[in-house]
């Protein structure tokens, strides 16, 4: 996938930002968020589960 981007530089020419487009940033986001969750998935499908009910009485402890 090519990404369509520009460079912000300072007085030296070192690269200090990266400027893309709104879609292309969206659909970047979206893919670390979806990433970010089934990591999350993983690090606890060995756990333990419990029913809902199970879950309303320890909230309400």
């Amino acid at each position: 996938m090519e990404i369509e981007k520009s460079y912000i530089t300072d007085k030296e020419g070192s690269i200090k930002s990266v400027v893309i487009d709104i879609d292309t940033f969206k659909n970047i986001e979206e893919i670390l968020i979806d990433h970010g969750l089934a990591k999350a998935m993983i690090d606890v499908e060995d756990d333990d589960t419990i029913s809902v009910e199970e879950a309303k009485l320890l909230l309400n402890q």
